[in-house]
Order: C-alpha cells, then sequence, then structure tokens
C-alpha cells in the first residue's frame, strides 16, 4: 500500500464587506487634508489620533499613516462640525499640489504590509484625475 501525503489548505473568506466602503479624502481649499463620512467611520477617526505621511522617493508614493500616540513626525487630527481633518497646508504646498485651482482627490489603499516598518495602519494614496474648479467672478480682482 502507497502511503499519499495531502497538502493541507488554508481558506480564507474575502468578505464582501471589506469592500463596500470606499476610503477617499481630499485636500480641500484651504490645504487641508479631510476625509469622507464613511472614511472616518471607517478609520476609526477621534480627536487625539494622529496622522504622518511618507513618500516613495523612488515612485513618489504618497502614505497615510494613522498612529495614536502624537509624535514629532505626526499631525493631530482635528474634528471640526463632526468633519476630520488634518491642518497639511505647508506640506502640499512643499510637495507642489495645486489644490487651489484643481480638486486633489485620494483613494486610501490598505498596506498591511508597511505597518510595522511605517509604525501605523497605513494606507496608500493613489490620487484621483481631478477637475479644475470654477472660478468665482465675485473673486476675480480687476
Amino acid at each position: 500500500m502507497q502511503k499519499i501525503n495531502f497538502k493541507i489548505m488554508k481558506i480564507s473568506i474575502i468578505s464582501a464587506k471589506q469592500f463596500t466602503t470606499k476610503l477617499k479624502a481630499t485636500i480641500q481649499s484651504t490645504g487641508k487634508l479631510g476625509f469622507t463620512g464613511e472614511t472616518a467611520k471607517h478609520l476609526n477617526l477621534q480627536a487625539g489620533k494622529h496622522a504622518k505621511f511618507a513618500k516613495d522617493d523612488e515612485t513618489g508614493t504618497l502614505y497615510f499613516i494613522l498612529v495614536d500616540k502624537p509624535n514629532e513626525d505626526a499631525f493631530p487630527i482635528k474634528e471640526t462640525s463632526g468633519y476630520f481633518n488634518v491642518a497639511t497646508t505647508r506640506m502640499f504646498d512643499m510637495l507642489g499640489f495645486n489644490y487651489k485651482s484643481k480638486t486633489i482627490m485620494f483613494d486610501l489603499i490598505r498596506q498591511i504590509s508597511l505597518d510595522a516598518e511605517l509604525n501605523g495602519e497605513v494606507y496608500m494614496m493613489k490620487q484621483r484625475n481631478g477637475k479644475l474648479k470654477e472660478k468665482n467672478n465675485e473673486d476675480e480682482i480687476v
């Protein structure tokens, strides 16, 4: 009689509920990074949490890193009237984002493999193609 060894498979269910919320963030006209209500709920955003940002020097990819404790590299997450944002104006100016004339939105894509290396809950910031903002004629200086 021949002995047959079977490889035991590990099977995981891929739940539809992890794909029901599209995580998004938008650079507001003030330069702050704002989050949709669904995103804030999914990320469990609250006052006291902080955000760090990282940039891959080779690809230019930006990363949003959610951390529980403040440190010198982290921005505090603020809540105003039920909406959450991060005061990132100077950072986005330094990175060359033209948020005053163009809507700039990001899809946030979970990157669990980077959590330990970057010391937080890591999301890749995939920029969407934005549309130009309409000029308000009342704001023009003649």
